[in-house]
């Protein structure tokens, strides 16, 4: 019977009770051996269900059973109007297939972080090491740019479906059931992604509303082996009432919580869609539940019938008074005229369309650590509901079942309902700014409407490809080192590689103790594009070497045209003929491109002579940088490739060898499970060449598959769209953080990304550090802005005189 017996509360708490009342705030914690701690009765009846199963469906007692989604937010407010329009149709849509004997919970949940949360989810723990300097300064920049708005306060968006089921087979199925079919439902909705809470999930979430700062116990590996209930993992250790207006207060072993609820009476004729949005936009511990339960069709037409029948009546008896008082007859109350109006137009719609007619309860959670700290949400709660001219009060004697009115379960405890069309009921429409708040991703910085934070995990995508565009000044470099710095101090097993054409990265390649590679003509540092990885892989290595030599020449020596058939195949002839020798004989000194000119030359023909006298300046001449054996150090994690150096005419060139040995490296790091991030600053200038541009295109798409998250960064955006191949590439890639742009520029990716008016607003003309993500389906505007004393900012800096020259490691990366 799907664990439902052992999930029952063990004996009737009454002996427990008095056990936890000697373990209040402030004594010793310990359990004595035996001792089962269950919850009290009272608090354990506060938190409504009777059983949890482990997939998360909860047992509410005789025939109901719920289910709770974690539902993605969507950019409601940044679209257009007609879009946002749009937004709430396909939400209605998504209300008329709820069921009749079904009912739908929304809950908006505010969150308040502890530090200790925030530590774990954003901030980086000293690790002892050379780098704790930096961590402590990022932890530094994170804190004061959260507390900057809404503090350590997250938003979450749940929905509990509840299904009537008498049969305890079939009740779980059925709530599973529905939850599937609401999840394809409202991904119609831009995309938004729903996930069913597991009872672990499920359990925290309730726990975070009940015993709030308390750590979460609960295992389910082995809830089975304890004499346990699931509600006694979360309901409160003791509930004190008050009065009819007092508010509950919970008292735990973290502390006391003092709880008010307060329910929307009524609201107007007309909804406004910003009911939701301003509750959950008030910094503090507050949990907005909207239950809304289906009439069927036939019932709902009755219904409102009945009620337009009653007033009619009403209206008609008030006539007949007036008349003998010798009035007109159109003296009768204003309120029951527009009572009135507002049924008939009611009957109107259902007669007219397919709506349905909701039973429908809103109620607002408020806590706080204090009483007048409570009492001032509260107010803030009533200000904002009544701005948007919805009466709202506190639940006067009845604030224990307003409680369990707000939790994530589906219950509806207190028996104040308001009735409401589709098209109304969709109107309070749960999506607001979007959010991006993603498991084990790394912060961008603070939401620019909301003042969350903006903590995205690049790796989970299908495709971790991504582009950061940003006029010069706008912040796009400091983008950049940014994601660098979370990497390399919280992924030690990945790989960091930059292309670095204007020596910008050196700063923060030194500090993090990594290596910088510098080609240019007479320097020491020296790059063999004739290398050869091992044997191993999915491809021919002597082939592949091949085909790959005779790409990178076509570009050195036929420019944008490439080289004539003729010549790729004598070159292709002598790379197979040095490749298959170095394979069968590796002992040997590595070939260079001296091997590949000597080779041509003893080919006999005419042809081979032409490509070896073209490539003598490049073999024995002054640009001989990649003419010789490789000594560069390529060991360290971190690796930065300076070409500022290598010269205009080499640079294409220099650029294809290095991603050369990049994709060797990539090779190598997919046979050992690393991943590996690369950074190509300057991106524009690679398409200048077909040959390296098309290299690029292939590079992205291919290495998805190999553990490379990609990234290009450019400050170019008319050249870089010019080129068909970045075109594809920007399709290509779902990560996209977008810094500050001239108009011109912004009017051109709005046209190409399709973004709205709103949402380009966050990229135009803006503060350095400021900008719009995309990720995936997350499309937010951040504020990254740094103080300029800050650790980080002076090493991210690229503005005259601003580096200070900071140390943090040695180079032993």
């Amino acid at each position: 019977m799907f664990g439902l017996k052992r999930d029952r509360p063990q004996g009737d708490g009454r002996d427990t009770h008095k056990g936890r009342r000697r373990h209040r705030v402030g004594a010793d914690h310990s359990q004595p051996t035996g001792w089962v701690r269950h919850a009290p009765a009272s608090t354990a009846a506060l938190c409504g269900f009777k059983a949890m199963l482990p997939s998360g469906v909860a047992w509410l007692g005789a025939d109901e059973w719920s289910v709770t989604l974690h539902m993605s937010a969507v950019d409601y407010l940044s679209v257009p109007r007609d879009g946002q329009a749009a937004i709430v149709q396909q939400w209605a849509e998504v209300l008329n297939t709820m069921r009749a004997g079904s009912r739908l919970q929304l809950s908006v949940v505010n969150r308040v972080l502890s530090n200790a949360e925030v530590a774990s989810m954003l901030s980086k723990p000293d690790q002892g090491d050379r780098f704790d300097a930096l961590r402590r300064d990022f932890n530094t920049v994170v804190t004061s740019k959260l507390s900057a708005k809404r503090g350590n306060t997250l938003t979450d968006r749940y929905v509990t479906i509840t299904v009537q089921v008498d049969d305890e087979d079939r009740g779980p199925d059925e709530a599973l059931e529905l939850a599937r079919e609401f999840s394809a439902q409202v991904k119609k909705i831009q995309g938004c992604v729903t996930h069913v809470l597991d009872r672990t999930e499920r359990l925290r979430l309730i726990s975070r509303m009940t015993r709030p700062w308390e750590l979460f116990t609960f295992d389910e590996a082995t809830f089975a082996d304890k004499k346990l209930a699931a509600v006694d993992y979360v309901a409160p250790w003791a509930v004190e009432r008050g009065a009819t207006t007092d508010p509950l207060v919970f008292h735990n072993g973290s502390g006391d919580q003092f709880v008010s609820t307060v329910w929307v009476r009524d609201y107007p004729v007309w909804l406004s869609d910003e009911v939701l949005t301003s509750l959950s936009a008030i910094p503090g511990d507050i949990a907005v539940s909207l239950h809304m339960e289906p009439y069927d069709q036939e019932a709902s037409r009755t219904l409102v019938q009945r009620q337009v029948s009653e007033l009619e009546m009403q209206a008609i008896a008030e006539q007949r008074k007036a008349a003998k008082q010798h009035l007109s007859e159109d003296m009768i109350p204003h309120s029951l005229v527009t009572a009135l109006d507002e049924a008939r137009a009611t009957r109107a719609e259902l007669e007219q369309s397919n709506e349905k007619l909701f039973s429908t309860v809103l109620a607002v959670k408020v806590a706080a650590v204090s009483r007048d700290e409570l009492d001032t949400l509260v107010r803030r709660v009533m200000s904002a509901v009544r701005g948007k001219s919805c009466p709202a009060e506190i639940a006067t004697h009845m604030q224990a079942e307003a409680f369990t009115t707000c939790l994530p379960l589906g219950i509806r405890a207190i028996p104040m309902r308001r009735t409401l069309t589709t098209a109304a009921a969709a109107t309070l429409v749960p999506f607001t700014n979007q959010e991006a708040f993603e498991d084990g991703g790394y912060w961008y910085g603070a939401n620019a409407r909301s003042g969350e934070a903006v903590v995205l995990n690049r790796t989970t995508k299908v495709n971790g490809n991504g582009f950061i565009l940003g006029t010069t000044g706008s912040g796009k470099s400091q983008a950049a080192k940014l994601e660098i710095t979370n990497t390399f101090l919280s992924r030690p097993d990945d790989d960091i590689i930059i292309i670095d054409p204007e020596h910008e990265y050196q700063p923060l390649i030194d500090a993090l103790g990594g290596q910088i590679i510098q080609l240019f003509p007479g320097g020491t540092q020296r790059l063999n594009p004739m290398d050869m990885a091992a044997d191993g892989g999915e491809t021919d290595p002597v082939k592949e070497k091949s085909a790959t030599v005779v790409t990178l020449l076509s570009a050195l020596l036929g420019g944008q045209d490439g080289i004539g058939l003729p010549q790729r195949s004598i070159i292709d002839r002598c790379c197979l003929d040095i490749f298959s020798a170095r394979r069968a004989d590796p002992s040997g000194p590595a070939p260079t491109l001296e091997t590949l000119r000597a080779a041509l030359i003893a080919s006999g023909t005419d042809t081979g002579r032409e490509v070896a006298e073209s490539l003598e300046i490049y073999t024995a001449g002054s640009l001989d940088i990649f003419s010789h054996a490789t000594t560069v150090d390529m060991s360290s994690r971190l690796i930065g490739w300076d070409i500022s150096r290598v010269g205009t005419e080499l640079r294409h060139f220099a650029v294809m060898v290095i991603c050369d040995q990049i994709w060797q490296r990539i090779s190598a790091n997919r046979e050992q499970g690393r991943r590996t991030w690369l950074y190509i600053d300057e991106f524009h200038v690679l398409f200048a060449n077909p040959a390296s541009g098309e290299y690029f295109k292939e590079l992205w798409k291919r290495g998805r598959k190999w553990g490379l998250l990609a990234t290009g960064i450019t400050q170019n955006i008319d050249e870089l769209l010019a080129s068909e191949q970045a075109r594809l590439m920007l399709s290509n890639s779902t990560f996209l953080e977008l810094l500050g742009q001239t108009s011109t520029d912004a009017e051109t990716l709005t046209e190409v990304l399709k973004v709205s008016p709103l949402q380009a607003s966050a990229f135009t003309n803006v503060a350095p550090g400021q900008g719009f993500i995309r990720c995936d389906q997350v499309q937010v505007a951040f504020d990254a802005r740094m103080d300029d004393s800050s650790l980080l900012y002076r090493l991210f800096t690229t503005k005259f005189g601003e580096h200070a020259g900071v140390v943090v490691g040695d180079r032993d990366g």
